[in-house]
């Protein structure tokens, strides 16, 4: 082992020698004293079979007592399996701040800030700032693992916020994708993290399976009740829209011509305008029932109340027909989502016609007005699905998927 005195009395090579003298001190770690003058901690190691060489610094500007807890330091790190020359170049990343988590976070916000709207996009960088980069903005994007993710969401749910703490884990999901869009990580290690955080109560809405849909369909058909319910609840099915939209629909929201319905913004859950296109059974239906409320305001009048129908009427008619506890008005719009998403029609697409709130990156930057036309496909595709199970069987579709 070298001492401090040793040392100082070591006189480097001549200046014509390009290999260093070197001095061992034990445990890989070496004096390597060069011709120009210099002389450079070095040390010697075996990693994942290799040899290889590790920089602890110079001498006297680190001491022999500092290279010694360099080199125990960066021997415990190979026991980890962690390659301790990575790890310095890891940690001069992050002192640069080229490639932290809040660096590849910011830059993903800004290539989404014309996509997002800006209460989106305020909402994404309050959560960012408050609960997100105080646990990951100063770690380097690679060295952030599913733990890390974990700690960060469990230290929101201890505040009582579940739900934000599974919205923080989508958008460090959405930043860690960016980062393997870029080639600088792998894969994404989000991916599971919610899987342990407590379980939501979750109020399902009863809903058939996809096999029963045929004589559901034929039931609707032979509903002996009031015709106006029986309208509605072929509209519900092909439209996706709630209940509540569908009972207070406006004539005046209703555009033939264009084949849409503009539902107002206050109508709506997320406060929005909702377009709906209609296919060409839908605007049928509208026209049939123009005969009976087409001089009223609202389209779905009660003949007993003369106020639009109730929340239940539309339960009501489905408990007449035998399916209390089997189906709801909502269980429409899962049976639609489900059957076209294993059916691979865009999931934006499918989102946006069911007017949910924007639960990630793709939803949120979807553009409403260019792909209307690929909705309207897929509304009329569904239309005509719809038609053939009326045939008693589930048939193949669509033509539109991807």
């Amino acid at each position: 082992m070298l001492t401090d005195s040793q040392i100082k009395k070591l006189k480097n090579p001549p200046a014509e020698q390009k290999a260093p003298d070197k001095y061992s001190d034990g445990g890989g770690l070496q004096l390597h004293l060069f011709g120009n003058g210099g002389k450079y901690w070095r040390m010697a190691y075996r990693y994942n079979g290799k040899q290889k060489t590790f920089s602890v610094g110079t001498y006297p500007d680190v001491t022999l007592a500092e290279a010694r807890v360099i080199r125990d330091d960066a021997k415990k790190l190979i026991k980890q399996g962690i390659d301790p020359s990575q790890a310095k170049k890891e940690s001069k990343v992050v002192e640069s701040g080229a490639l932290t988590f809040e660096s590849i976070a910011n830059q993903w916000m800004g290539d989404r800030e014309d996509a997002l709207s800006e209460s989106g996009h305020k909402k994404n960088r309050s959560q960012l700032n408050h609960d997100i980069f105080p646990v990951l903005g100063k770690m380097s994007i690679e060295t952030i693992k599913a733990p890390h993710l974990l700690a960060m969401a469990q230290k929101i749910e201890a505040r009582g916020a579940g739900e934000m703490a599974r919205r923080a884990l989508r958008l460090a999901g959405s930043v860690m994708r960016h980062a393997k869009r870029q080639g600088l990580i792998e894969n994404d290690p989000t991916t599971g993290v919610s899987e342990a955080l407590k379980p939501r109560k979750v109020q399902h809405m009863a809903r058939i399976p996809e096999s029963q849909l045929p004589k559901l369909l034929q039931d609707i058909d032979g509903y002996t009740g009031e015709v106006i319910t029986t309208i509605g609840l072929k509209l519900i099915a092909l439209t996706f829209v709630r209940t509540k939209e569908l009972r207070y629909m406006e004539w005046t929201e209703l555009d033939f011509d264009k084949k849409e319905w503009r539902i107002s913004a206050d109508k709506m859950k997320m406060g929005k305008v909702h377009i709906v296109p209609l296919s060409d059974q839908a605007i049928a239906l509208f026209k049939e029932l123009q005969q009976f409320t087409g001089h009223r305001q609202y389209g779905f009048y009660s003949t007993r109340s003369q106020k639009p129908i109730s929340e239940n009427t539309i339960l009501g008619a489905l408990w007449r027909m035998g399916y209390k506890g089997h189906m709801t008005g909502h269980g429409f719009r899962g049976l639609a989502s489900t059957i076209l998403h294993e059916r691979n029609y865009k999931h934006a697409a499918i989102e946006i016609q069911l007017a949910h709130s924007d639960k990630d990156e793709v939803s949120a930057s979807y553009n409403y007005a260019d792909d209307l036309p690929y909705r309207r496909k897929m509304m009329q595709e569904w239309a005509d699905y719809l038609d053939e199970l009326r045939g008693g069987q589930v048939v193949p579709f669509p033509k539109l998927a991807g």
